[in-house]
């Protein structure tokens, strides 16, 4: 317990040195002195305010808490279906808010987010339905119908692009993951978003503990298999088609970060789903700061730099659980 709570502590203070970090990156360096002028509302240049308060921490903001989401729905995920594959975007879900954004872009919508959120939910209504079977969840189903209808539904988009090829950039741009457009209006938003996610995250992380044993030994032990699974799934989903529907696809940060946490702090979802959070938000921020500075003036989507963080680390990871 002790050796946990101080892996938070270290883990939350990594997350804030970053913070400050990466407001101090871009085009134009800015000082720590300026960022905490600014931050106790100190009188400072406009140019410098505008740049920290309209364009860097909307989108610093953001990209932790969206990264932190990401890596709790992919804890959840992996839990209730047992499969140490599995990460936000198995289910589908995030091709169908690709769906409404693709078709958004295509239209001309001014804002897309919502169109995106309403398709990603669609899409879970009707993943979850197919996988009934005698009024309860077949995971095996549940993956297989997640992974064909994303399957089918990014074919739609790709079909899409090729039609309207005029917005083929801006819909790829979007699927590749993008933070370039994040707003401070989002951060209100998002952050109760994010309240509402942690409540519900926690009511019942014992359950969520005993499930991830097996269905029959949480049924032995009173848990209500079916309940907790429709739960968890139904919140997982909520996530991911929030995010998704900001951010576009960002991938491997649900996947890795659960992983990762697991080496350090293990299993207990009371403590992995906080790890989960610090651990997606602290590697989305960084990833996120790669991809508007490396290139500059222009920048690149984040989730290019997520993959090719991502892939080898997850690698590492299996190669090293091969050898223990």
């Amino acid at each position: 317990m002790k050796n946990k709570i101080i892996f938070l502590s270290v883990l939350f203070f990594v997350l804030i040195f970053s913070f400050f970090w990466t407001i101090k990156i871009g085009s134009i360096n800015i000082g720590y002195n300026e960022i905490i002028s600014n931050i106790l509302n100190k009188n400072i240049d406009g140019d410098v305010k505008t740049i920290i308060l309209e364009i860097r921490l909307p989108r610093i903001l953001l990209s932790i808490f969206i990264g932190g989401l990401l890596a709790i729905s992919g804890v959840i995920l992996q839990s209730i279906l047992k499969n140490p594959l599995a990460d936000p975007f198995i289910t589908g879900i995030s091709s169908g808010a690709a769906l409404g954004a693709s078709i958004g872009i295509i239209a001309g919508f001014s804002n897309i987010t919502f169109l995106a959120f309403l398709t990603s939910l669609l899409t879970m209504l009707f993943v979850y339905r197919i996988s009934l079977a005698d009024g309860k969840i077949n995971i095996i189903s549940l993956l297989l119908i997640g992974v064909i209808t994303g399957s089918f539904l990014s074919s739609i988009v790709m079909l899409l692009s090729a039609i309207f090829n005029k917005d083929l950039i801006k819909v790829m741009f979007w699927l590749m993951g993008d933070l370039s457009s994040m707003k401070s209006i989002y951060i209100n938003i998002t952050f109760i978003f994010l309240l509402i996610v942690f409540l519900l995250s926690f009511i019942f992380s014992y359950d969520l503990n005993i499930l991830s044993l097996g269905e029959e030994e949480a049924k032995t032990l009173g848990v209500n298999v079916e309940f907790i699974k429709f739960y968890y799934f139904a919140l997982s989903s909520l996530i991911v088609a929030f995010c998704v529907s900001l951010s576009g696809v960002i991938g491997f940060i649900g996947l890795v970060i659960p992983h990762i946490m697991r080496y350090f702090i293990g299993n207990d979802a009371r403590f992995l789903l906080p790890a989960s959070f610090l651990g997606g938000g602290l590697f989305l921020l960084i990833s996120d700061t790669l991809a508007r500075s490396l290139f500059l003036p222009g920048e690149i989507p984040v989730g290019i730099i997520t993959g090719l963080i991502g892939a080898p680390v997850f690698i590492f990871l299996i190669l090293k659980r091969k050898k223990i």
